[in-house]
């Protein structure tokens, strides 16, 4: 664990989030879903967690899994356009 990590309040949901995005960004996959899965059990009503497994998983070739987890952002907020592109592509539609 690098010095900064031990920075990281690892109950703020904000925290978790950002640490899981620079996972992400650094291809450190495995990382990052283990601290979306965090903020999830945090807060089950965060979509962004949802949007960003989905982005993980589709990265990883696994398509249904994305759309599951894409699919879990839009309950939350059906107003995520994010993850209604996202799904949309995935099942083969198009934006309008």
């Amino acid at each position: 664990m690098s010095s900064d990590e031990k920075q990281i309040n690892e109950n703020n949901e904000t925290e978790l989030m950002e640490l899981g995005k620079f996972y992400f960004l650094n291809n450190k996959y495995d990382e990052a879903v283990v601290k979306f899965n965090k903020v999830i059990g945090m807060n089950p009503n965060n979509a962004e967690a949802y949007y960003n497994i989905g982005l993980i998983k589709e990265t990883n070739n696994d398509f249904d899994g994305a759309k599951k987890m894409y699919a879990k952002a839009l309950n939350i907020d059906e107003a995520y356009k994010s993850a209604r592109e996202r799904l949309n592509k995935l099942i083969g539609l198009e934006d309008e």
